[in-house]
């Protein structure tokens, strides 16, 4: 295995050199993950790197914009909001109880008021994300 991508390697930074970004991007998605480790990540050359960088970076890109927040989760967060604001413990457990895991998103704690993440990271809602 060592072998072959060790001639993966060798095509890719050939085909930097030649300025052949096309070739060189298919042969990093296709072999991304063993590309991505340490000791095969330095024999790539420089245009390699800031290649595979990018790949990484744009595969990224595609996961966040696939898991983006929908009508229905803005809504409960916004419930979630008015809960803590007016204290209503017993409606916020009602509602956490369905949505549990929307809360261990990283992207909803800027969404919370202060009421809201003081009570939720009392009440160890917040387990996943960073803490206030």
């Amino acid at each position: 295995m060592s072998g072959n991508i060790t001639t993966i390697i060798t095509k890719i930074n050939k085909a930097c050199d030649d300025i052949d970004f096309v070739s060189a991007r298919v042969l990093i998605e296709t072999n991304l993950i063993k590309l991505s480790e340490a000791k095969y990540y330095r024999l790539l050359n420089a245009s390699g790197r800031v290649l595979i960088k990018h790949v990484l970076a744009d595969s990224k890109d595609q996961v966040e914009s696939n898991n983006k927040l929908t009508r229905t989760d803005l809504l409960t967060i916004k419930k979630i909001n008015e809960y803590c604001s007016n204290f209503d413990i017993s409606m916020l457990k009602r509602t956490l109880k369905n949505s549990f895991e929307l809360m261990q998103r990283s992207d909803v704690p800027p969404l919370l008021n202060n009421d809201a993440k003081i009570i939720l990271d009392n009440m160890g809602a917040l387990l996943g994300v960073q803490q206030i």
